[in-house]
């Protein structure tokens, strides 16, 4: 069975080699010292027209913030620009502990915002649901609405729309995006609607999949 793959960008080869080394026993881990780098290789080895450029794509990225050059924030808005790679889930890595630079990172739909270092149980645990959350090859179907009328207290229609799209994996930038509808209300409803299905995370919702 392929392993996944994982990219790790950031600055401090000090974190990228100790990444890397809590990773690679159970995943396929590339590293990169810059954003420009990173962004070179996915372009050249995941093109669309390469017959193997679905296999080439990570599943995951751990992002550093403040790199010298293009910056997190950049090498996100690159990744996310293009369709070959949009829908790959970022992480992103800090040393700052900011306040604010912690909700512009979570506003850019990161999936989680880590502070350096990080130790090796818990970047392992955070691997294994990231990778659980946003799989596009187990567990992706139809929502079964027969099954969710029966609940005590039923979704609304906008709720509804958001759990189809949750039961696709779609990310809280692609249901913004689909629905029309702002970060902080698409937030706010993924929110409602796990609270209603008693999903403790979103990936628990394949219990409503046909």
């Amino acid at each position: 069975m392929d392993r996944h793959r994982i990219l790790i960008i950031d600055d401090d080869m000090e974190v990228l080699s100790l990444m890397k080394t809590q990773l690679e026993v159970l995943y396929e881990v590339e590293i990169f010292s810059s954003g420009e780098e990173a962004l070179g290789y996915l372009t050249k080895t995941c093109r669309e027209d390469r017959p193997d450029s679905q296999k080439k794509l990570p599943q995951l990225i751990f992002l550093d913030i403040a790199m010298k050059g293009m910056d997190g924030y950049e090498v996100l808005e690159r990744l996310k620009s293009e369709d070959m790679f949009k829908s790959i889930p970022v992480a992103f890595l800090t040393g700052m502990t900011d306040e604010v630079a912690e909700c512009k990172g979570l506003l850019m739909d990161v999936v989680d915002y880590l502070k350096k270092p990080v130790a090796g149980k818990v970047l392992l645990a955070r691997v294994q649901h990231y990778l659980e959350l946003y799989s596009d090859t187990e567990g992706k179907g139809k929502l079964d609405e027969t099954k969710l009328l029966k609940l005590s207290d039923p979704l609304t229609e906008r709720e509804m729309d958001v759990a189809r799209l949750m039961a696709e994996f779609r990310s809280d930038r692609e249901i913004s995006d689909i629905l029309y509808i702002s970060m902080p209300y698409t937030k706010k409803i993924v929110a409602s609607v796990k609270d209603k299905l008693g999903l403790e995370k979103r990936g628990d919702i394949r219990r409503y999949l046909l």
